[in-house]
């Protein structure tokens, strides 16, 4: 028996949470930001229908470009989203940045996402209650500290492969974060978010009382997959955990039987 059966064993209606599952356009419009940014409009847009927003925090070395690859994976009708440009760049690169861990690059990260909320609310048609914060790797880790401190302005948050915050006063508003759905997708094998960091964040939700729902991607053939990839299985969970609350039904996160799972490359390279 592994230590998260154990660990999911001994806290009871946690494991209620926790799923395995077996790995199997342009652009349009602009909205005015004073930083780089990149918009993402769904194909068909309708200017009298509310969409759901998800604000898209990228991973570590990578860029706001991220985001066009992870919408066609995810939705191209399902959602707006924009992703602003981590504040931090890379040492000796002028195309890759990262976030910050400083309660300063917290504050930092949190301008930027309120200011591209506003920014596409101001432009485009969403509706105000279903915004999602979401991100890979270190960009997941920000969406929680974020979505933990701002619970109510969020309808979900969504951490792929990034582990539970470190930064201090994430649980500043830990009542109201209770009420805040977080989905925490985690690869087998991964060194974005191992396993220690996905136990971790189990205690931690379950000892704060907070509403994470947990799922780990597993492979049979780690030839062919990488652990630290983006795969298009976890973004279809996240499809799949934002559409329950939209649409306000039940959530299974388990896959689609006929889904070919696959790495998402990331178009700006």
């Amino acid at each position: 028996m592994s230590r998260l059966t154990m660990l999911l064993e001994s806290i009871g209606n946690t494991s209620s949470n926790f799923s395995t599952a077996s790995r199997c356009r342009p652009l349009g419009k602009t909205v005015e930001l004073g930083f780089p940014h990149r918009l993402f409009v769904p194909e068909h847009y309708e200017p009298g229908y509310d969409y759901p927003l998800v604000v898209w925090l990228h991973s570590d070395a990578s860029c706001e470009l991220e985001l066009d690859n992870v919408m066609v994976a995810l939705s191209t009708r399902n959602y707006i989203a924009i992703a602003p440009r981590a504040n931090q760049e890379c040492r000796g690169s002028d195309r890759y940045f990262h976030w910050g861990e400083s309660v300063a690059d917290c504050s930092a990260a949190e301008d930027l996402v309120w200011d591209s909320v506003q920014a596409v609310s101001s432009s485009l048609s969403i509706n105000p209650r279903k915004i999602f914060l979401a991100g890979f790797g270190s960009g997941g880790t920000m969406a929680q500290w974020i979505g933990l401190k701002y619970a109510k302005q969020f309808a979900g948050v969504i951490s792929l492969s990034g582990s539970f915050p470190t930064t201090s006063k994430v649980l500043s508003n830990w009542k109201r974060a209770r009420n805040l759905q977080v989905l925490f997708a985690q690869c087998q094998s991964s060194t974005l978010c191992s396993e220690d960091e996905l136990l971790r964040a189990v205690r931690i939700s379950h000892q704060s009382g907070l509403s994470y729902k947990f799922l780990q991607l597993r492979s049979e053939q780690d030839d062919c997959f990488e652990a630290n990839e983006l795969d298009s299985s976890m973004l279809e969970a996240a499809n799949r955990f934002m559409m329950s609350i939209v649409k306000d039904t039940e959530l299974n996160l388990s896959p689609e039987t006929a889904c070919v799972s696959e790495c998402v490359e990331f178009g700006f390279n």
